[in-house]
Parts: C-alpha cells; sequence; structure tokens
C-alpha cells in the first residue's frame, strides 16, 4: 500500500478541518431585490454524461481477497494517520462487489456513524424529486414558503442548493457555536435576520447550512411531512437501505458512533443539531448503495442528475466545486489527476466523505470520530484499490 502523493495528501489534510464554510466576519448586509450575476472565480467544467452512465452495475457480492486484503491494510493505515477513535469505511466496484470494514468503536452498540454534510446529497436530491414532480420549481422564491428571510423574494430554490443565496449560516454565530445543540426555526430566523444576506443572490459562492435548513422547510410544507419521514420513504426504503436512517429532532443517537472533538475551543458535534444540512446515519457500505443510486438513475431522472453539475462553483478548498448538493474534487495527484463525484462533511468530532471514482470506475465512503481527513483516507483506499 502507498501513501498518497505528498501535495494530494496535503489539500485533504487541510479539508479534514473542513465544518462546511470559514467563519463569518464582519460586513454589511446586503439588501437585494433581484439576483445578480455570477462575480467570482470561474466554474468548473461539467463532467462527462459517460462519467455519470459508468457509474451502473452491480454492487452484490464481495470483492477478491487480494483486493480485499490490500484494502484491510490500506484502512489499517488510515486509522493510524488519522488517529481516528472510530473509523468505518466501504468500497465498492460495480460488477465486482462491495468491501467494507471498521475500526475503533464496538459495532454492536454503534453500527451506523454519522455523516454530517454528506447528508445534504439526501436533502437536496428530496428537492429535485419535488421539482420532476411539478410540485417546486427550481425559480421559486423562497419567501413563498419562508416571508421573513433576508432577500428572500430574490432567492430561489436553485440558488440554496447550490450555496449562492447569499444567507448566513447559523451555526457560525459565535452565540450559537458557545451553546451548540440544535437550533429551532424560530431560533435559527432570528440569527439569519439579525446578521442579514452576505451578498446579492448569484454574485458569488459561500456555503450556508441555513440554506439547507430553508430546503428542508420547504420540502416539509410542499411534501407534507417532516423531513426524516420524507427521506425514509423517498430515498431510504425504495432502496432497501437497512443500515441506513434520517435523524430527527428528538431521536435517540445510542446507535451512532459519538463524535469526539481532540482539540479546538468546540464541543463535540450533538448529530442532531444540522437537521436538513446533515441529516443522515448510516453504515459506510450503505453510502456508497446509495451514492451509486444518485448516479445511476434509480431516483432522480439522468437529465436531472446532469443538470447538479452543469454550474460547479468553485469553493473555499482548492480542488472542490460546488453544484446542486454534490461536489466535484479535481486535485493533483501522481499518476494522474484525482477526478471525484460525492459530497464531504464534518463538524467537531467527525469527519466524512463518500465519492464515485470515474477514472477507476469505483465508489468510496469513509467516516470517523475525531477530526482527522475522511478524504485522505478515501485516497488511500482508492489507490489500494487500484495496485495490481
Amino acid at each position: 500500500m502507498r501513501p498518497a502523493a505528498p501535495a494530494v495528501l496535503a489539500a485533504f489534510l487541510a479539508a479534514g478541518a473542513w465544518s462546511g464554510g470559514a467563519w463569518a466576519a464582519d460586513y454589511r448586509p446586503a439588501v437585494c431585490r433581484s439576483a445578480v450575476a455570477y462575480a467570482g472565480a470561474p466554474l468548473h467544467p461539467p463532467p462527462s454524461p459517460a462519467d455519470l452512465d459508468g457509474a451502473a452495475g452491480d454492487l452484490a457480492g464481495s470483492l477478491d481477497p487480494a483486493t480485499a486484503a490490500r484494502l484491510d491494510a490500506a484502512l489499517d493505515a488510515a486509522a493510524a494517520a488519522t488517529k481516528a477513535h472510530a473509523l468505518t469505511a466501504a468500497v465498492g466496484v460495480p460488477g465486482q462487489g462491495l468491501w467494507q470494514a471498521r475500526r475503533g468503536a464496538d459495532a454492536a452498540s454503534s453500527p451506523l456513524f454519522y455523516w454530517a454534510s454528506v447528508g445534504k446529497l439526501a436533502t437536496a436530491t428530496v428537492v429535485l424529486q419535488l421539482v420532476e414532480e411539478g410540485r417546486l420549481k427550481l425559480s421559486d422564491p423562497v419567501s413563498r414558503w419562508e416571508p421573513d428571510l433576508p432577500n428572500g423574494a430574490a432567492i430561489t430554490v436553485e440558488h440554496l442548493l447550490d450555496h449562492v443565496g447569499g444567507l448566513f449560516s447559523a451555526n457560525e454565530d459565535a452565540v450559537v457555536r458557545r451553546r451548540g445543540g440544535r437550533l429551532s426555526w424560530d431560533e435559527e430566523l432570528s440569527v439569519l435576520r439579525r446578521h442579514g444576506a452576505l451578498f446579492c443572490p448569484g454574485e458569488r459562492w459561500r456555503y450556508s447550512n441555513s440554506g439547507y435548513a430553508v430546503l428542508g422547510r420547504i420540502v416539509e410544507q410542499v411534501d407534507g411531512r417532516p423531513l426524516d419521514r420524507a427521506i425514509a420513504a423517498r430515498l431510504i426504503s425504495p432502496l432497501g437501505l437497512t443500515g441506513m436512517r434520517a435523524i430527527a429532532p428528538g431521536d435517540a443517537v445510542a446507535d451512532i458512533a459519538a463524535p469526539v472533538a481532540d482539540a479546538g475551543p468546540d464541543r463535540a458535534l450533538d448529530v442532531r443539531a444540522p437537521g436538513a444540512a446533515g441529516p443522515l446515519a448510516a453504515t459506510a457500505a450503505d453510502m456508497v448503495r446509495f451514492e451509486q443510486a444518485l448516479l445511476d438513475g434509480r431516483l432522480l431522472k439522468a437529465e436531472t442528475t446532469r443538470r447538479r453539475f452543469e454550474r460547479l462553483y468553485p469553493m473555499f478548498q482548492a480542488g472542490q466545486f460546488y453544484g446542486q448538493g454534490v461536489m466535484l474534487y479535481d486535485v493533483p495527484d501522481t499518476p494522474r489527476p484525482l477526478y471525484w463525484i460525492g459530497h464531504s462533511g464534518g463538524g467537531p468530532g467527525v469527519r466524512a466523505v463518500v465519492a464515485y471514482a470515474p477514472r477507476q470506475r469505483a465508489f468510496v465512503a469513509v467516516a470517523l470520530t475525531g477530526d482527522g481527513s475522511a478524504e485522505a483516507a478515501a485516497n488511500l483506499l482508492l489507490k489500494a484499490l487500484a495496485e495490481p
């Protein structure tokens, strides 16, 4: 098993501190009557349709013993490098099978891991299903459902999916950070109104967990049920994912490996706090199955999936780009650049990533408790998969 190339490992280790966005600095709130043209860094070209179409294929059965042994060794190395308290991982290759393993916490008492912002994949997919059903439009202003939001008449559903709506992210508020725990909607709205908008919708990209909280509110009003039930009925049950659940506000969480914050001022994350911005707990194997279903047409039409990647905005980490609730990773490495499609997530004491690597036609999912890099661990696994 070879270690990651220094440049890409450094990039992913930096991303290990990723928690959804930079902390807010002082700014003058933007008051906007309409959206404006994008004025940020250049967008990334969309992936080719062939890269998305290559995700189909059966994941039944196990990968061959030699490959499994390499992956086991890579996971041992990742556990040591990330200093994870608990670590779970899965690798799936369509037509060949699936490998999964974990290290650390007792699997019997906590079989699931928290996937943090990776769960935005689910929230965004439910939104896009409602769009396909004609019950929602990407161009709908969010003031239709939440009239008191800053610039709500100018911000659209699509702006929120892309993180270009300009909404402050309430988890960045100093008082909210110190307090911890889940905000009620009235509390979140109060924070958003107090801070105001950071920029006019469409002008630039900035991650907002509150934007996804708004999307969750919209789903609940349009679909007529709580978000966790909508995700269960629309995504989890149809796919038969018995190792996945959507977290509701008052849920018990003893079956989820507890986040462990190793450093910094923040207490370990309460996995119920992010809500629609991070609603999933799952095994790594079911996260791989879920990611495959997102790309192979079982949850959305192929045209809808392609549109998720049409506008890919540069994120705060070099080589990361954001679409409609999806991320694209384009990071220099040897012998050729890394190219992944998926989503990362993290918070105090937890890190996660799920991705599809089109050039290897392989899926990988990693979640850990601690403050190490899930992306670096995933890269080690994919390199081990590729070894002869």
